[in-house]
């Protein structure tokens, strides 16, 4: 696993008010901590958030680092949810498009500036991800991939990945499939097999793509323990207070 952010990179004080100190960051399983560092979406972490009245909630959810146009690194939250919640205007039609696994295009307003967006639903946390189209930058990973495949690719078939929409190939004798997938640090994923294979990837849970790979969430002993905290999740629905101005909802931007 190729590393795009080294230590230095780490913020670590937004780590801390998330309850996780540099020392238990530095702790993190070794795969954990690459996976971080190499901007995928990790695994459930137990996260700890104080609210305004001072009350401290557990918070499942999960990390991935980022950047934004200037090379600022960012540090993005996805915490679980029982339903799917947007704090972006989606109308019923795209709702059921993410529930079913979809990535959609679409324009969205942050910070006053209007940006076209992929968004996509993480199956196991309902958090929406979201990323600009022009950072994944889909012309040149098209034309690389292409390169590396000695393959070209039909104008329908680019348009369709530039909608978000995957397609599948015949490469040599073997078919793969292609697409925007926002959980991979370049945001574009390749998948040995059909359109099948590309849907039952992306609807399974995380150990189950990484074979040997737990979860892992941070409890108050500093250790790494996974099941007992989605077990529990599982039976009742998450309390949530923020700081005025923090949304603990889809994507937030720490």
């Amino acid at each position: 696993m190729v590393n795009r952010f080294l230590e230095k990179d780490i913020p670590y004080g937004k780590l801390a008010n998330l309850g996780i100190s540099k020392e238990k960051t530095l702790s993190m399983p070794k795969d954990l901590l690459e996976t971080f560092l190499s901007g995928k979406v990790t695994p459930l972490i137990q996260a700890k958030v104080q609210s305004q009245s001072g009350t401290v909630y557990e918070v499942p959810l999960k990390l991935q680092l980022t950047q934004d146009r200037t090379g600022k690194v960012q540090l993005m939250t996805y915490p679980i949810r029982k339903e799917m919640v947007s704090d972006i205007s989606l109308s019923d039609d795209e709702k059921e498009r993410l529930r079913k696994g979809d990535t959609i295009r679409k324009e969205i307003k942050e910070d006053g500036v209007r940006h076209m967006q992929f968004v996509q639903m993480d199956n196991e946390t309902k958090s929406l991800i979201k990323r600009n189209v022009s950072s994944l930058r889909l012309p040149e990973q098209i034309a690389q991939m292409e390169k590396i495949n000695d393959i070209q690719l039909g104008m329908n078939q680019k348009e369709a990945i530039k909608e978000g929409k995957p397609i599948e190939l015949e490469v040599g004798h073997e078919k793969v499939s292609v697409g925007v997938d926002l959980k991979e640090p370049q945001g574009f994923k390749v998948v040995k097999g059909d359109m099948a294979e590309w849907e039952r990837q992306q609807k399974i849970k995380y150990d189950i793509v990484n074979e040997g790979f737990m979860g892992y969430v941070l409890t108050d002993q500093n250790r790494w323990e996974y099941k007992q905290v989605v077990d529990k999740i599982q039976h009742k629905e998450l309390k949530q207070e923020v700081k005025e101005g923090q949304k603990m909802s889809s994507g937030i931007k720490l």
